[in-house]
């Protein structure tokens, strides 16, 4: 029996919904890290043939690069770190170890098109992030390719 702050055996609908989301939450990425543990890692993911041919069509611009650093930064870097080198706050928890994609030789091993495919169909413990816009997605690749290229410098 769930009881209320105040010793009553209730608690509110939105308080019991809150406990049950966090609980299915916890579930999910539990069953998620151990399913993830016997895939391999980021280097082992492949695109499929087809998708690493895509092109990007979202040419890159300040603007764009700006609103994917944005969408990055709420989105993804709580596991791949601000400077996408995988080391993100949840970063320890996980199996697989999240993409470094400052890694420039690992960068090199996916088109824009497989990139964007990952992105979009997730592998656990990644999130699909297919409902993002294509937009978005495309932009959010132009952004990941800039941490290789600084790593560089």
């Amino acid at each position: 029996m769930i009881r209320g702050s105040n010793g009553s055996s209730s608690v509110s609908f939105s308080s019991a919904l809150k406990l049950c989301s966090l609980f299915a939450a916890m579930v999910f990425l539990g069953v998620g890290v151990a399913a993830a543990g016997q895939a391999g890692g980021a280097a082992s993911w492949k695109a499929p043939a087809a998708a690493e041919k895509v092109k990007n069509p979202v040419p890159v611009t300040k603007a764009g690069l700006a609103a994917a650093k944005q969408l990055f930064e709420a989105n993804c870097a709580m596991c791949h770190g601000n400077n996408g080198k995988g080391d993100g706050p949840v970063a320890a928890g996980l199996s697989p170890k999240p993409a470094d994609f400052a890694d420039a030789k690992l960068m090199s091993m996916d088109t824009d098109g497989g990139l964007f495919w990952k992105m979009t169909q997730g592998n656990s413990p990644m999130p699909a992030w297919d409902a993002l816009p294509e937009k978005q997605r495309w932009e959010l690749v132009n952004y990941i390719r800039t941490f290789a290229k600084k790593d560089k410098k």
